[in-house]
């Protein structure tokens, strides 16, 4: 009688542990995190963890001539947790046009999925 008693609590015990477990990370994943910032060369990555692996985020900066173009994407590595590479590349004009020194102003906005855990980094070419 003694071992059944025993052998009921404990699995109650671990039924319990493992439903808190559960509801924390549930409701851990839902919750926004505050905004996160990374800088590099000139350039502003700014990144928001939304809820339901959605996050955003918006890469600013600046490019020394208006000759120079950018190209920006987001690479999500497959791995636990998954690491993520937000990528600029800049461009630069092969037409023969004269480019003068005028800075311009350079902003970005996109989205990606990615699990709660994930790593971000900005990787300016």
């Amino acid at each position: 009688m003694y071992k059944k008693v025993l052998f009921i609590t404990i699995v109650i015990f671990v039924i319990i542990f493992s439903a808190i477990v559960f509801g924390y990370r549930s409701i851990q994943d839902r919750i926004p995190q505050t905004s996160k910032q990374i800088t590099t060369d000139n350039f502003k990555l700014t990144y928001t963890y939304e809820g339901s692996s959605l996050w955003k985020y918006v890469v600013t900066g600046t490019l020394p001539t208006p000759c120079v173009s950018v190209v920006t994407d987001a690479l999500v590595m497959e791995s636990y947790p998954e690491q993520v590479k937000v990528r600029v590349k800049r461009q630069e004009s092969s037409s023969t046009d004269v480019c003068i020194t005028v800075i311009k102003d350079y902003s970005y906005s996109g989205t990606f999925n990615a699990s709660s855990k994930a790593t971000v980094s900005l990787v300016v070419e």
